[in-house]
C-alpha cells in the first residue's frame, strides 16, 4: 500500500483529517455537491426496476484521484480510465452510486462525519471534472447500513429491504477468495439458488476478462452480485450493458455480521476477509460443505 497510509504516518494522517474536515463548510460552499439519492430511494429503485448499480466509495476515489495502491487492488491505469467513464455514463440500465458523504452527514457518528468531511475536502474539488453535475447519482452506501451510524435503529429495515433484491431469484455471486459472503448467516436465505465464482482475494482486475467471460455463460435471468473492490465497479457496469442485472454488493456481508452481533466497532469476523478491522486480512480456513457445493468456478 502507498507509504503515506502506513503506520509511520498515522499521526500526520490524523492531523490532516482534522485540518481537512475544518475546510468542509468552505469546500461545499465553493463546490456544491452533486445530486445524490438516499439509501432508501436507491434500494427502492433497484427492487422496482431491477436496476444494476456500479458503486464508488472513498477507496475508489483515492484510487482514482491519487493513483493509490489499495491493500486489495494495486493501481491500474486501465481500471482508472474505466472508472472515469462510468462516473459520466448516461446508461439508464446501470445506476452510478456515490457514497453517503456526498448525500448527507445526518446521523453519521462523530468519526464517520469527520472522515467524510475530510474526504470531500480532499477529493471533491478534483473529482468534479469526472462527474456529470447534471446527472442524478444514487447512493453507494446502500450496502453500508450499520457501522457508520449513530442511531442504528433503521439498520434492520434496510437489511430487510436489501434482501428483497435477491428474494426468489437465482443468484450468481462473484466474490474474492475468503470473502465468503452469507456463510454462517441468513443473508441469502431468500434466494432460490446461490452459486459462487471465487476470484482473487487481491488484485482481481488482473483476471477481469476471465471473470467477465465466465459471467456471460450464465442466463440473464440470474441476478449477479459482485464483491471485488474496484473491480466490481467496472464489472457490474459492463455486465449491465450486456443485459444482466449486476450489483456491486461490496461490504454488505460484513456490515450484516456486525449488525447481528450488535458490534460497537469494526471487529474482525472469523473466517471472513474483514479489510477494515485489525487483523481482518488474516483469514482462517473453514469447513463448510454448503459453501463448497455453491462454488462453480475458481478464477484465481
Amino acid at each position: 500500500m502507498n507509504l503515506r497510509y502506513g503506520a509511520l504516518f498515522k499521526g500526520v494522517r490524523k492531523l490532516a483529517k482534522y485540518f481537512l474536515s475544518s475546510l468542509y463548510p468552505v469546500t461545499i460552499r465553493i463546490f456544491p455537491l452533486p445530486k445524490v439519492k438516499s439509501i432508501e430511494e436507491t434500494l427502492d429503485k433497484i427492487i422496482r426496476d431491477k436496476s444494476s448499480i456500479s458503486r464508488f466509495g472513498d477507496g475508489e476515489f483515492l484510487y482514482l484521484m491519487d493513483k493509490l495502491n489499495l491493500p486489495f487492488q494495486k493501481y491500474d491505469a486501465n481500471l482508472a480510465e474505466r472508472m472515469k467513464m462510468i462516473l459520466k455514463s448516461k446508461h439508464s440500465n446501470c445506476l452510478v452510486g456515490l457514497p453517503i458523504g456526498y448525500y448527507s452527514l445526518e446521523n453519521l457518528h462523530k468519526e464517520s462525519k469527520r472522515t467524510w468531511k475530510s474526504q470531500v475536502s480532499w477529493i471533491y474539488p478534483r473529482l468534479r471534472k469526472y462527474l456529470d453535475l447534471n446527472k442524478t447519482y444514487y447512493n453507494s452506501s446502500m450496502t453500508r447500513v450499520y457501522a457508520p451510524y449513530e442511531d442504528k435503529t433503521y439498520s434492520k429495515e434496510y437489511f430487510k429491504k436489501l434482501m428483497k433484491i435477491w428474494e426468489s431469484r437465482e443468484v450468481l455471486l462473484i466474490e474474492g477468495e475468503k470473502s465468503r459472503l452469507g456463510v454462517g448467516n441468513n443473508l441469502f436465505s431468500k434466494a432460490v439458488k446461490l452459486e459462487r465464482i471465487i476470484a482473487p482475494m487481491h488484485h482481481a482486475f488482473e483476471r477481469y476478462e476471465d471473470l467477465f467471460n465466465a459471467s456471460l455463460k450464465h442466463s440473464k435471468d440470474k441476478l449477479i452480485l459482485i464483491a471485488l473492490g474496484p473491480t466490481a465497479t467496472a464489472l457490474s457496469f459492463d455486465l449491465a450493458q450486456k443485459g444482466y442485472q449486476a450489483i456491486d454488493i461490496g461490504n454488505v456481508d460484513i456490515e450484516y455480521e456486525w449488525f447481528l452481533r450488535g458490534a460497537k466497532s469494526k471487529v474482525k469476523i472469523q473466517g471472513k476477509y474483514t479489510s477494515e478491522a485489525i487483523g481482518g486480512r488474516d483469514v482462517e480456513e473453514i469447513v463448510d460443505e454448503k459453501y463448497e457445493n455453491e462454488i462453480i468456478a475458481r478464477i484465481i
